[in-house]
């Protein structure tokens, strides 16, 4: 939920309840000057009564705004020593530490809240809760994580072609009774972890470690039954300590396993870099590029599957906004280029999506966790090199894709939850060899740690 603004709660600061709020970042100033003026007019006020909490507090609020968290800092600092036994002092104290990354001095100044004589109930479970998110963020090691296990039904699992003659040397002929469309049942059982190691250093630089996986067996289409395993190594850091955790850099490498059919399909890797930008407490994007070099073995239920060997560029842009309580919208743009052995196989693509996920209170009172509902839009565009010769001699491969989403997510426990997701996946091709739409229903339950 959104954090209120510093501005709506300026003229509130000498209240000491209200106080831990100075904490989040306010709406950057339209002119600098003006924000520096501001400071330097607090700074002088503090001068001439240094021990006066409510000028401490303002000039403290009036370098948040400036983004100056150190100074923000200093100032509480002093505050503690002033009015040790303030346990809304040690608290702001505490949260301006979280925003910098110190996760130990904030838990220190927490246990200093909780052994404060002047406080509330309220304050204290405050302390108390933070003090527990803090020490568990200042452990080096952090494993987080899920597995799920659920089953899908397609209409269309082998995308099979929606016309009934197809392009062959580039004379229509009838589609291969392999190729019909066909329906499947699969079931899915996978996993996601995720492992940060954190050197303690002021630029928060933390090994950052990802690691995907699925299995999906068909109950028809055995040729198609898949185990895949994609993961991710990067060395996440602060360009610039001090900045409030703005902006966030990560160098990478990225590797996958892939076997269809009981056969070695295809491994990988490569170096990506990725870029996180935090503009507030409800706004943040992320970009990221990857190259990924794909080594393809043949696998005779699928064709020339080693056709595919080569690398793949992928770029990303990913926006995501908290447009009020219970409410995200996230929105991605990006491209990518795909070589391989065969320039018919080799293509460039464009991509965007939007989605739009609300909270909404639980219907049935044994659960009383809010249920979480999403409806997704994406599609893609994607030119190929040339013709495929064993196609049409003339004609290159261009596809339009569509895809469709709605998800809900039924939580049953702070651990876990159940998901029900349909989706609608239409690829409308220039050569109706490619052209095919599938509808998935889905229902998976899922493990969080």
């Amino acid at each position: 939920m959104p954090v209120p603004s510093l501005r709506a709660i300026a003229m509130a600061a000498v209240a000491l309840a209200a106080l831990p709020a100075l904490v989040h970042p306010a709406v950057a100033q339209s002119a600098s000057g003006q924000a520096q003026s501001a400071s330097d007019q607090a700074f002088q006020a503090v001068l001439e009564d240094p021990g006066n909490l409510e000028k401490n507090v303002t000039y403290a609020k009036a370098l948040i705004d400036e983004g100056d968290i150190e100074g923000a800092i200093a100032v509480l600092e002093r505050l503690v020593l002033l009015y040790p036994d303030r346990a809304e002092l040690h608290v702001t104290l505490g949260q301006l530490y979280q925003r910098i990354g110190s996760d130990a001095a904030a838990a220190q100044s927490y246990e200093a809240a909780l052994a404060a004589s002047n406080t509330t109930p309220e304050v204290k479970a405050q302390a108390e809760a933070l003090r527990s998110e803090s020490l568990e963020k200042a452990s080096s090691s952090h494993l987080t994580g899920s597995l799920f296990a659920g089953m899908q039904y397609q209409t269309n699992a082998n995308a099979g072609p929606n016309h009934e003659r197809i392009f062959g040397d580039s004379n229509l002929v009838d589609r291969p009774n392999e190729d019909d469309p066909e329906d499947d049942f699969s079931g899915v059982l996978g996993f996601n972890l995720n492992h940060t190691w954190d050197f303690g250093r002021q630029d928060g630089m933390a090994l950052e470690s990802r690691l995907a996986g699925f299995s999906q067996l068909y109950a028809q289409n055995s040729e198609l039954d898949t185990i895949r395993a994609a993961g991710q190594v990067g060395l996440g850091f602060n360009p610039f300590p001090g900045d409030g955790g703005f902006f966030r850099l990560q160098p990478r490498v990225n590797f996958e396993l892939v076997s269809t059919d009981g056969e070695w399909l295809e491994g990988g890797g490569g170096p990506g870099l990725g870029a996180t930008f935090v503009f507030n407490d409800t706004f943040s994007l992320e970009l990221g590029y990857d190259a990924i070099y794909r080594d393809y073995d043949h696998v005779g239920a699928l064709g020339e599957t080693e056709d595919y060997t080569g690398f793949e560029h992928q770029g990303i842009a990913t926006v995501t906004w908290l447009v009020r309580p219970g409410t995200t919208v996230i929105g991605s743009l990006g491209g990518r280029a795909a070589g391989t052995e065969q320039d018919f196989l080799d293509y460039k693509g464009l991509q965007a999506s939007v989605g739009v996920y609300q909270t909404y209170n639980s219907p049935i009172s044994l659960l009383p966790y809010d249920w979480l509902a999403g409806l997704a839009v994406g599609y893609e565009a994607r030119w190929y090199d040339s013709p495929d010769p064993s196609v049409h001699d003339d004609i290159s491969r261009q596809d339009d894709i569509f895809q469709f989403d709605a998800v809900n997510t039924i939580p049953l426990n702070e651990s876990w939850s159940l998901t029900q997701q349909l989706q609608y996946l239409r690829d409308d091709s220039n050569l109706r060899n490619y052209s095919y739409d599938n509808f998935t229903v889905a229902m998976s339950a899922r493990w969080r740690f």
